[in-house]
């Protein structure tokens, strides 16, 4: 019966080593995609920064000529 409790306390803690490891894998998935959702989310509101600074630094005329490509002419 010995020999028996043996293997199965081996096979219990190998299987116990595979599900940590697995586990581990999905934890440092999820953070390299945390990551790259975190840079796109600074890069664009970077751009977001950028083209709000150059709209504020346009006068009048200017942006009235740039909003006229977006417009309809009605």
């Amino acid at each position: 019966m010995g020999r028996i409790q043996l293997w199965l306390l081996v096979c219990a803690a190998f299987v116990l080593g595979i599900l940590g490891i697995y586990s581990a894998g999905i934890a440092r998935g999820t953070d390299k995609v945390k990551r790259k959702m975190d840079a796109k989310r600074l890069d664009n509101f970077k751009t977001s920064k950028e083209v709000t600074d150059e709209i504020s630094e346009l006068d009048d005329t200017e942006l009235s000529d740039r909003a006229a490509h977006w417009v309809r002419k009605d």
